[in-house]
């Protein structure tokens, strides 16, 4: 070891995470050196056994944070004034901050992030009633922000997000579960974010067709997620076929959707890598025939149903078939797949890695054994989601992607001052 250069060990610490981190400075006065090197504590996620004065030690030994994400709900440990210690200090280098539902978020602290955070990139306020549209004004002014979640944030209307994207042009928009948030909101991310936004979540809002329609209009999508809204039909959805890049589509409780919009969409968009359709009840094998057939690159596929009838084993087979890619599919409810004998082989071929068939009540157990007894790298689920076999592969279960928060916890960050 005494050979290899301190820059290389301090790369090799670099795939620890910070409680391995903290074990490693134990070891001697020298490990501690190379294990408290600034370029390995740029990311913080701050958990249980957090206080202040835990805090005021991190950021004065390591002030170069990048990614700061405050997960605990009801910290009594922590105060608002540690927290603006964290984005004063720290503020020239912080980029992403994470501070869903989190309780001591204030306009003062919103303030503050704005004020001292001057390379701001990515931002979480997601679950926090204190949000606004004097909350989105104030963020207009953050120059390098480009990627913002305001989820469950009730307080935010159609003219605070206005304020917002007409001065700046966001990549990524994360507005779920905005009631009061509709067609102008769509008609500013066309006019001033058509260039820019590859990311975007409305779910759980008052959307209809002519809302969702316009979205076609934003081809730089690649990511789009609308849930939760029942006024949905073929001819919103129909139109962002014109998304020609688009690689991830989530679909969730539009019951009104047929197979039609599935095909004409499958046609069009052939980047598609993730597709969502759960409980989007009218979808039969005409549309799972579609996917199989035009969906070559498609990963993750979603079909979980309120146990419809509509898609059987003839969907399935084609869509196994069809798309040579799939690792990971989810076709929970569907009581029209009885066997699938016969995709043995494709499932043998090592490239799936997840299948969930819970609440599909009509497949015997004794044929899930079968096959999970033949494809020992297959997680394998069945009815109910009972887990017939589960090998090491551990599945993303087709959720979004968020490996922005990426989770560092500082619960023994005490022990690496002890050397």
């Amino acid at each position: 070891m005494e050979l290899i250069p301190d820059e290389v060990k301090v790369q090799i610490l670099s795939y620890l995470s910070l409680s391995d981190l903290c074990q490693v400075s134990l070891v001697s006065r020298f490990w501690n050196f190379l294990a408290l090197d600034h370029s390995l504590w740029r990311y913080i996620s701050i958990k249980r056994n957090t206080n202040d004065e835990t805090l005021s030690r991190i950021i004065e030994k390591h002030p170069y944070i990048t990614h700061f994400n405050f997960k605990y709900k009801n910290n009594d440990k922590v105060t608002e004034a540690g927290l603006s210690r964290v984005f004063v200090q720290c503020g020239p280098t912080l980029s992403h901050i994470f501070l869903d539902a989190c309780d001591l978020l204030s306009s003062d602290l919103i303030s503050v992030i704005v004020e001292y955070c001057v390379s701001l990139s990515h931002l979480d306020i997601s679950s926090n009633t204190c949000v606004d549209d004097v909350t989105l004004c104030q963020l207009a002014t953050c120059q390098n922000l480009i990627s913002l979640d305001i989820s469950n944030c009730d307080r935010v209307t159609d003219g605070g997000l206005e304020m917002l994207i007409t001065q700046r042009p966001l990549t990524k928009l994360i507005a779920s579960y905005l009631l009061d948030v509709r067609l102008r909101t769509i008609e500013n991310l066309i006019t001033y974010c058509s260039f820019t936004l590859h990311t975007l979540y409305l779910d759980g809002g008052n959307l209809c067709d002519e809302d969702v329609a316009k979205l076609g209009q934003i081809t730089t999508l690649r990511e789009l997620e609308i849930q939760y809204c029942d006024e949905i039909t073929d001819m919103g959805v129909v139109p962002l076929s014109h998304l020609s890049y688009l690689s991830t589509l989530r679909l969730y409780r539009c019951f009104n959707l047929t197979s039609y919009s599935v095909t004409e969409i499958v046609k069009k968009c052939c980047f598609l890598n993730q597709l969502v359709l759960s409980d989007c009840s009218e979808i039969d094998d005409r549309g799972l025939i579609s996917i199989g057939h035009y969906c070559t690159n498609l990963e993750k596929l979603g079909l979980a149903q309120s146990y419809s009838h509509t898609i059987t084993d003839v969907g399935l087979c084609a869509v196994l078939l069809g798309c040579r890619r799939l690792r990971e599919v989810i076709l929970k409810g569907l009581k029209g797949v009885r066997t699938f004998v016969s995709l043995v082989p494709v499932l043998k071929e090592k490239r799936l890695k997840y299948l969930h068939l819970g609440g599909c009540q009509n497949i015997p157990p004794s044929l899930l054994e079968t096959v999970a007894a033949l494809t020992p790298h297959l997680n394998l689920y069945g009815h109910y989601a009972n887990q017939v076999k589960k090998s090491q592969y551990v599945s993303g279960c087709l959720g979004r992607d968020d490996t922005d928060k990426e989770e560092y916890s500082v619960m023994d960050y005490k022990t690496s001052f002890r050397c």
